[in-house]
């Protein structure tokens, strides 16, 4: 009987061998480089790249369409976009009637999903946990050529991604950007925005879209990216499972041909809407990203735009003539063009600032650059592309990109380009293309109509932003436990947990902790090659709840990287970017964060670098006073901004001024700008900063790495720092009410609708109820996504979930952006579901999802030493140990249904919402005329 059964698994295993050999048989191996594999899928026409890593049960699969916005005519610009949106509404096989629809199938495993559109592809991806790689195969298999595309999913869509248009409108760099792109190409498709032109939206036939995606969604239009954690053999066999059935597209791809014509003169566009800095950007045509010359183009933009020692940097934000500035060299296939912007106070013209970049320009196009700073540009970007190969999804994207651009291999050999680029090609090809009569410039003018009022106020977590926002279809990540989609005007205390991962040892002695110099140490070694991730923290114990000025936190961070006793911030500076590193040090009103991803060779110099930077700040006075004019700067902004000024008036109907979950007016909060001294940073330096409470969390390739020695050496005799725990006025629930804060000219207007709750991350029901508000608004699978958006099709996006810092007692929250016109029945249609949700419960087949999505996400999780650093470090902050890693699945594990419905009746209460209206609006909550 023994030996029958072995025969019988002999022969098994025999078939199997050959079945995966007659499966390999059609896998045509184009190259191999970077440990990157491609295939040509020869059925049907189909690249395959394969990247194996069996160190984490984790992998992404990717399928990237090469058809993007470039494709479009006149009449339906838009259509990849929003083709895109349907590519989620099903199949036959995977579908709402069925109760199985392709984000909650993907979303109950755990699955991080999503899709993009730019000018030359779409891509749609899933990283997931390995056992779960034939679901991923299966559904874009299935969606590539059976996808339902219904005319009633069309038109509710069409009215969520017209949101997404209008939320884009209300960004000044955003409209200026698209206005530029549509002056500089006037005949090439690369003319209008991915999200096209707002008629188009509304108008396009399900009909024109049908026929998109017949045209191009085949596999011989496709690369399907696989990367991770898989068996090549077991690979193959899927694919030729689920995509051995697609043909070849029966006709040709059409491509666009379509060149830009000369252009005989400069170009220049005014653009006039409410704002409160004015913008100049300055946009010159150049080729696409493979041209031999978009290396030497790159480097020339690091040099003039980024860092301290940029020319940008020291002409205008330097001398107080602007706010911000940057360059930068798009890389799409066929042109782009080369950017620099300015963003600067109304007190200056635009044409003065105009003038100024004419003049940057003609002294490097005079002068050059050095070899030194051609080389510390090459340095820098050489480690950063290291450092960021760091999980499945991030190696995906920057593939997806180099796809589209018309060669993977780029992915890898981008380095190698970039090491040839001399001095002299940077003043080449300065010459060749920062030409004035191939340039488009932009002005942005504001009209300064947000008017400030106490009832619009600003997040004490405020960090200015350094540049301006560029439109793309953006990526919902998923929200892991703690961090629920907050809005950060809310939020007052850093978020505390995303999406944990990494790759970890798997048992609990891969944690390494001890005291190294009064600092709480936490070592993990995981898979990562070659590189580490820190995370870091100090408590500012009481400061929160003492009456300081709030914003003193976040300047004195800000004010370290303004130079040192021993190196000014251009030397600082320099020697971060030939390590490729970037400090980050930024602070709360509740802490001091601190993190860096570097190389592990260079960990010993970083720690220098970073003790050098927290212990001896230079505090510069005219430096200071830099700071206070760009933090200035970038808070007027919010004046405009529904997103801040709606999430602001929410915390003030909630929290009594001097809670340390309160968010302060804009105008209070540059009056605390304007005030803050120097001295007053120097005393908050001295007295919250040093060991008494810094934990710090190495994750990473830690063999050998030699952290303790550098710590022991960088941070000896430091004192100081804080042990005090925040004390704090409990809060109580405010009456109901509803307010409105009006914002001219917004196309989109934002709902929050909240009440307190007290609870806290310790709290015992802490975990019943996030896991029943992460039923009713976390993600695509969601209640709120699923009725107001998928359904109502009323917007792009809208989630509920807790905010308030994890020791003070939290708020519950609903956030949405509307048109003005459907803001009514947007604010209707999500109370409907908040009603059902509070009166209901959610189901014992939510719950059982709920969990399994929770628990698989936190294991996709463990794929990033920056998720893993960072997860372990928001548990040793509150007490726990580092292997809590291994009881928080329980934890959520043990939730019932009772304690779920329990908690969301106990804390939230229909009789006491609140409920805040921003945006074009007036008093009434009706839209401006």
């Amino acid at each position: 009987m023994k030996k029958y059964i072995f025969l019988g698994y002999c022969s098994l295993a025999f078939c199997a061998l050959l079945s995966a050999q007659g499966n390999s048989v059609n896998f045509k191996k184009i190259k191999e480089l970077g440990g990157i594999e491609e295939y040509l899928y020869q059925p049907n026409g189909m690249n395959v790249l394969l990247l194996q890593d069996n160190a984490s049960p984790v992998a992404t699969v990717q399928i990237v369409y090469r058809v993007g916005s470039k494709h479009e005519v006149l009449g339906n610009t838009g259509s990849t976009h929003l083709l895109e949106h349907l590519m989620f509404k099903g199949t036959p096989t995977f579908n709402k009637k069925n109760g199985n629809t392709i984000t909650d199938v993907l979303q109950n495993t755990g699955a991080q999903l999503n899709a993009t559109t730019w000018y030359d592809r779409t891509n749609y991806f899933e990283t997931l946990p390995s056992d779960k790689i034939e679901l991923a195969i299966q559904i874009e298999a299935d969606r590539m050529r059976n996808s339902l595309l219904l005319k009633e999913d069309k038109e509710a869509e069409m009215t969520v991604v017209r949101n997404e248009f209008e939320r884009g409108e209300n960004n000044p760099n955003a409209l200026l950007d698209k206005e530029i792109w549509a002056s500089a190409y006037i005949a090439h498709p690369y003319h209008h925005s991915t999200i096209g032109w707002k008629s188009d939206i509304e108008n396009a036939p399900i009909e024109v879209l049908r026929n998109f995606y017949n045209t191009y969604y085949w596999p011989d239009n496709a690369t399907l990216t696989i990367i991770g954690d898989f068996r090549k053999e077991n690979v193959f066999a899927l694919i030729e499972k689920y995509f051995g059935k697609i043909t070849k597209a029966p006709h040709a791809m059409p491509q666009p041909y379509t060149e830009e014509p000369p252009q005989y003169g400069p170009r220049k566009i005014v653009v006039r809407k409410p704002g409160e800095l004015g913008v100049v950007n300055k946009a010159y045509k150049i080729p696409g990203a493979l041209h031999e010359d978009l290396p030497a183009l790159g480097i020339l933009a690091q040099i003039i735009g980024n860092g301290p020692s940029a020319i940008l940097n020291k002409t205008f934000v330097d001398t107080r003539l602007g706010i911000y500035s940057y360059a930068s060299a798009t890389e799409f296939k066929e042109v782009g063009l080369f950017t620099i912007g300015v963003g600067f106070p109304t007190t200056s013209k635009h044409e003065d600032i105009d003038a100024k970049i004419s003049e940057v320009v003609a002294k490097i196009q005079k002068e050059g650059v050095t070899q030194d700073e051609v080389s510390r540009v090459v340095s820098k970007i050489s480690a950063q592309t290291i450092l960021a190969r760091d999980g499945s999804g991030v190696i995906a994207s920057a593939l997806n990109e180099a796809i589209a651009a018309g060669d993977w291999t780029d992915y890898i050999t981008g380095v190698e380009r970039l090491k040839k680029v001399t001095p002299a090609d940077v003043l080449r090809v300065a010459n060749k293309y920062l030409v004035e009569d191939q340039s488009t410039t932009g002005y942005f003018v504001p009209k300064q109509a947000g008017a400030q009022n106490n009832a619009s106020a600003k997040a004490n977590n405020y960090m200015p932003e350094n540049g301006p926002f560029y439109y793309r279809h953006s990526q919902e990540g998923h929200i892991h436990e703690e961090v629920s989609p907050a809005p950060t005007s809310v939020q007052k205390s850093s978020k505390e947990i995303v999406a944990a991962e990494t790759l970890i040892e798997k048992s609990a002695s891969a944690f390494k902790r001890e005291k190294v110099s009064g600092i709480d140490v936490v070592s993990v070694k995981t898979s990562a090659k070659d590189f580490v991730t820190v995370a870091a923290s100090i408590s500012l114990g009481n400061y929160a709840s003492e009456t300081k000025n709030d914003i003193i936190p976040a300047l004195t961070a800000s004010m370290l990287s303004k130079g040192t006793t021993l190196n000014d911030k251009f030397k600082f500076s320099e020697k971060l970017q030939k390590l490729g590193v970037t400090l980050n040090v930024n602070a709360t009103t509740f802490k001091i964060s601190i993190g860096f991803k570097c190389l592990k060779k260079d960990l010993d110099q970083v720690i220098a670098l970073l003790a050098e930077e927290l212990r001896n700040p230079l505090f510069d006075a005219k430096e200071f006073e830099n700071l206070k004019q760009q933090f200035i700067g970038n808070t007027q902004q919010d004046l405009n901004d529904p997103g801040e000024r709606g999430g602001i008036a929410l915390s003030q109907a909630i929290y009594q001024k001097g809670n340390p979950n309160y968010s302060l007016s804009v105008e209070d909060n540059i009056a605390n700008i304007k005030n803050a001294t120097l001295d007053e940073v120097k005393a908050f330096h001295k007295k919250y900063f040093g060991t008494a409470s810094m934990r710090l969390v190495i994750v990473g390739d830690t063999d050998g790495a030699n952290l303790n020695a550098s710590l022991k050496k960088s941070f000896k005799n430091w004192n100081g720092g804080v042990t005090e725990k925040l004390k704090f006025e409990e809060a109580s629930k405010a009456a109901s009410k509803t307010e409105v804060v009006t914002i001219p000219e917004k196309p989109s207007a934002e709902l929050f609708i909240g009440q307190f709750t007290g609870l806290k991350r310790a709290d015992a029901d802490y975990i019943p109820f996030y896991i029943g508000n992460y039923t009713l608004g976390a993600g695509f699978a969601g209640r709120l996504m699923q009725t107001v958006r998928d359904v109502d099709g009323l917007t792009y996006n809208i989630s509920s979930g807790t905010g308030g810092n994890i020791e003070t007692g939290g708020y519950w929250f609903v956030n949405a952006s509307f048109n003005p016109n459907l803001f009514q029945k947007g604010l209707e249609a999500t109370m409907v579901q908040v009603d059902k949700w509070v009166k209901e419960g959610i189901t014992a087949e939510e719950l059982e999802n709920k969990k399994t999505n929770l628990i698989g996400s936190f294991k996709v999780g463990m794929s990033t030493t920056s998720g893993m650093a960072r997860t372990i470090l928001s548990f040793i902050e509150r007490g726990l140990e580092p292997n809590y890693i291994d009881q928080y699945p329980k934890d959520i594990e043990k939730a019932t249904l009772q304690q779920v419905n329990d908690a969301i009746k106990k804390y939230v209460k229909l009789d006491k919402m609140i409920i805040i209206k921003s945006g074009s609006l007036d008093k009434d909550g009706n839209p401006l005329k």
